[in-house]
């Protein structure tokens, strides 16, 4: 059973790669499967049938434990992605969210209901040097963070999933200045 596991996990996670690799688009070096590359074995009489991220009844508990955290670390790399591609961005000194950032939302808001019901959520707001105070720094992010957190509640995501983190400034990095980040707990 274990070398089924094992098999199976290895498919998982090249087509995963793939995935997340954009799907090579036929590219030589792609991550993707090869054509030719053995499907993963139908399991034994008597065996449980692989349900993928630790939903099987049976089977060893560190398989179940490593299908977990790989599956955190997945959706992490989804969220990492978004937070890169669909930046949640702010005018300097307000909390109101632009048409951007509302859609932007919307994309997180998707992976977050999708996402086992298990896993929590950190909202972490930043605001830019040059706010009038440290106070009033740490104020605004927080207020970016939690606007973003009532959005994605609006969109679908639940509440009581969602922790809203005020950042303060974001102390010479200017790409983390002026937004938001959704990321794992």
């Amino acid at each position: 059973m274990r070398r089924t596991n094992v098999t199976y996990t290895a498919a998982v996670i090249a087509c995963t790669s793939a995935l997340l690799a954009g799907c090579g688009g036929g590219q030589e070096g792609g991550t993707g499967m090869p054509s030719g590359a053995p499907a993963p074995p139908p399991p034994a009489a008597g065996e449980q049938q692989p349900g993928g991220m630790g939903t099987g009844e049976q089977g060893g508990g560190e398989q179940d434990g490593g299908d977990a955290a790989q599956a955190k670390e997945q959706l992490q790399g989804q969220l990492d992605q978004l937070n890169q591609a669909s930046p949640i961005t702010f005018d300097p000194d307000s909390s109101e969210l632009s048409d951007q950032g509302r859609d932007a939302v919307t994309k997180f808001a998707e992976v977050i209901k999708a996402a086992p019901q298990d896993m929590k959520f950190t909202v972490s707001g930043f605001t830019a040097s040059g706010t009038n105070s440290d106070q009033d720094s740490q104020q605004l992010s927080q207020e970016r963070a939690q606007a973003v957190a009532d959005q994605l509640t609006q969109a679908g995501a639940p509440a009581d999933r969602l922790q809203v983190s005020g950042q303060g400034d974001a102390e010479g990095d200017p790409g983390a200045a002026r937004k938001v980040e959704v990321s794992l707990q």
